[in-house]
């Protein structure tokens, strides 16, 4: 879940559960994820203000695979995590020079 939605929702997650199961405890949450927000080029993501991709822009500028790279090095947690646009240009770079690096290998 999204860190904005912690004090209410996921709040109200855990008390619900307990509430409706108070003597059967294995339909208790174990546990929750949150993440917090994506940055594009450390900038919150607007469309007012022009700087948002959408995951098919994304895919068909980048490819589903430096997509995948860059956001795996943006971050985790419930800390912002920053899709740089330079990383996932260098991420297009580095797919090609491995699978080039394999080609040469198996050819050999």
């Amino acid at each position: 879940s999204g860190k904005d939605l912690i004090q209410n929702h996921l709040t109200f997650y855990i008390y619900s559960h307990c509430a409706m199961w108070p003597n059967e405890e294995d339909k208790w949450p174990k546990g929750i994820r949150a993440n917090g927000h994506l940055m594009l080029n450390s900038a919150k993501m607007s469309k007012s203000d022009g700087n948002f991709l959408t995951l098919s822009e994304c895919i068909d500028k980048y490819s589903a695979d430096a997509m995948r790279l860059t956001l795996a090095d943006s971050g985790d947690s419930v800390e912002d995590a920053n899709f740089v646009e330079i990383t996932a240009d260098a991420a297009i770079l580095r797919l090609y020079t491995f699978i080039e690096w394999v080609k040469e290998v198996l050819a050999s």
